[in-house]
């Protein structure tokens, strides 16, 4: 009866989440003392992943934060600190890499492993997806969103896709053109007005070819208000990718395409001043900002 109590009691624990503990790392060197207490203790994690060993009983990571600085990015952290792109990127919901640059505030947790929304998947389906038993996921407050709530699963990693996915190895370049518009609020040409623009747009010759960014099957393809003739890719893990303003579509609903096949010709219909292509990546529907991915324009 004891044993079950205290059991019970180490549940309990585990479940509450960690309010208003987060550390400031300075800098990420030997006489930043935070630095070396996240070090000490993320070396000791990644060698039990790397043993295939468990603790018996794990407590919620201790979170750290770090102000990036000139010329660092998620390699700078992942070398000097022994954590890994999972656990960065889940802590940090990091789309792509490009998104931890200088200046940008990191958090750091001192126990690898890999954070989930605890608003969009309930602990079991969680425990079931990574191997754990339901007890060993823990709870953390989201040190970034006041209110929210993050599942942690220790030691546990993403799966190969999704880190690629994440590095954004697996998207190349539609078109090769010249970059004309960003990701993000700009002056809209039609209403001269701030708007948020959802991708990147490239400008190229009239009829030049279109191809996929990644494999996947054809979603959509036809024309759609303000995206003119519009082709979109579904591909794994919940991602798409969107081709707009063409001046032709060459492939079909449900087709499967590989990357870097054509999928239609540059145009100018729909919502456009010039021949150009529109280009935007998806998840779950929320927009990407493609310019995130390092190199991307160079990828074809």
């Amino acid at each position: 009866m004891k044993r079950c109590i205290i059991h019970i009691f180490m549940l309990l624990m585990l479940s509450v989440p960690l309010y208003g503990q987060i550390t400031v790392i300075e800098r990420l060197h030997y006489d930043d003392d935070n630095y070396n207490r996240l070090y000490e203790s993320t070396v000791a994690s990644k060698n039990r992943i790397i043993r295939d060993e468990r603790n018996t009983v794990y407590s919620p990571p201790r979170i750290y934060r770090y102000t990036m600085k000139a010329g660092e990015d998620i390699w700078t952290i992942i070398a000097k600190t022994s954590l890994n792109i999972d656990t960065i990127a889940t802590l940090n919901r990091i789309d792509f890499i490009g998104m931890i640059h200088q200046d940008v505030d990191v958090y750091l947790s001192d126990t690898l492993g890999i954070f989930f929304d605890a608003a969009k998947k309930a602990r079991g389906d969680l425990a079931r997806e990574v191997g754990l038993p339901e007890e060993e996921i823990l709870t953390v407050e989201d040190p970034d969103r006041t209110g929210s709530v993050l599942l942690f699963a220790p030691e546990k990693e993403l799966s190969f896709l999704e880190r690629v996915y994440i590095t954004g190895v697996v998207f190349h370049a539609p078109l090769m053109g010249r970059q004309t518009s960003n990701y993000g609020v700009r002056e809209d040409p039609f209403v001269n007005e701030r708007a948020f623009h959802g991708g990147i747009d490239i400008s190229a010759k009239e009829g030049k070819l279109v191809r996929a960014s990644r494999r996947g099957k054809v979603l959509y393809a036809g024309e759609l208000s303000g995206y003119g003739n519009l082709a979109v890719l579904e591909h794994e893990l919940g991602y798409y990718t969107l081709y707009a303003h063409l001046s032709e579509i060459i492939v079909e609903v449900e087709e499967n395409v590989d990357t870097g096949q054509a999928l239609g010709k540059v145009g100018s219909s729909g919502k456009s001043t010039d021949p150009h292509l529109h280009f935007e990546i998806r998840r779950f529907d929320e927009p990407l900002n493609p310019e995130n991915i390092p190199f991307f324009m160079e990828h074809q």
